[in-house]
């Protein structure tokens, strides 16, 4: 029987490792931590709009395969093995990994996407009582729409602040430019000053400055960064120039191997964007790839498509749908903000492999 190894269990390696298990495949997750956490759900949390338990849940209640408490260190691909720092080796017939990615850590700016970022986000935004707030990002994120989801949300609690959003994208990528130019719009009917092209260089946490590489500055009473991702450094030997693992878009397959694929945030795939979705989509793709390889049915392409729901703020939402050829935006409409909020109890069902939305 084939033996299928993934590499974290989070949103694509869940849907994998289900999918796969449902199918009779023999599956072992490697995963360190005990929590499973949807992460578009932080926001809620952060704004008092949903409790933590609701967007937390134990991995081994996710995960219906085997799966080992442990920390991928190394991956052999040559030899078909992935080594633990418990020291463990484990051989696979088949690899996938969805490990994730790393932020980096800015200390003072708690982070948008882990269980440990949550307090201090929420904390920070419940003190607040200033004038002046700022919402940016640098490099690489996981969502591109997150730090506008933030500035409505912030525009929404505190009417009279100030805020503005620090952009390092001049032009984006014209397979963006329907999501973009809606953020934007939003932004202008909410009184948002978005700032594009602003790549942060310096943060004077003292005057509570920011400044950019082109010697503009933007000062703040309180300030959320979204800080740019990398692969972990435990797949070194994997990762591109990008910082990521390369893959064939259309496979998902890493470099030349047939038995070796990489899904979500960890992959060199940057358009569409680093979203959930795309991971979500793309581990479906996987799963029954797999499946059919180790039966000689024929295989599928993965063509990028996806589709999420934004919070656009006081109630309203947009929706976005892309390919790697092309995309659509709408809104803001309450019928997008409520599709927005069933993803929360909607996201533990899809993980199971049977329901994918």
């Amino acid at each position: 029987m084939a033996k299928v190894v993934v590499i974290g269990g989070g949103n694509a390696g869940s849907i994998v490792a289900n999918r796969l298990q449902n199918k009779g495949i023999d599956v072992t997750v490697i995963e360190p931590s005990d929590l499973h956490l949807y992460q578009p759900g932080i926001i809620d949390v952060a704004f008092g709009e949903e409790r933590e338990e609701e967007i937390i849940r134990p991995v081994n209640q996710i995960i219906k395969s085997n799966i080992i408490k442990d920390k991928a260190t190394k991956v052999d691909i040559e030899n078909h093995s992935v080594y633990t720092s418990r020291g463990l080796k484990i051989e696979y017939d088949y690899l996938v990994i969805a490990a994730g990615a790393e932020n980096k850590k800015i200390e003072g700016f708690p982070q948008w996407h882990s269980i440990d970022g949550i307090g201090g986000l929420k904390e920070q935004i419940n003190k607040f009582d200033g004038k002046k707030i700022v919402v940016g990002y640098s490099g690489v994120i996981k969502c591109p729409a997150a730090p506008f989801e933030f500035a409505f949300f912030l525009k929404q609690k505190f009417p009279k602040a100030e805020v503005t959003l620090v952009n390092p994208v001049s032009q984006p990528p014209d397979i963006q430019k329907p999501m973009a130019e809606l953020l934007g719009k939003r932004s202008k009917e909410l009184g948002i000053n978005v700032i594009r092209g602003f790549k942060i260089k310096d943060i004077d946490k003292d005057s509570k400055i920011i400044y950019s590489e082109d010697g503009q500055n933007v000062s703040y009473d309180m300030a959320l960064l979204d800080t740019p991702i990398r692969a972990g450094q435990e797949f070194e030997n994997l990762t591109d120039k990008t910082g990521f693992i390369p893959v064939d878009k259309y496979t998902l397959k890493y470099k030349d191997y047939d038995n070796v694929f990489a899904v979500g945030d960890i992959t060199n795939i940057m358009t569409p964007p680093k979203t959930g979705a795309i991971a979500h989509f793309g581990a479906k793709i996987i799963a029954d790839n797999i499946y059919a390889d180790v039966n000689g049915y024929e295989k599928k392409k993965f063509d990028g498509s996806i589709f999420c729901a934004v919070y656009g703020g006081f109630g309203k939402g947009l929706l976005i749908r892309t390919n790697y050829e092309k995309s659509y935006a709408a809104g803001p409409f309450s019928i997008f903000y409520i599709v927005k909020k069933s993803f929360i109890r909607l996201y533990w069902n899809t993980l199971t492999g049977n329901f994918i939305i």
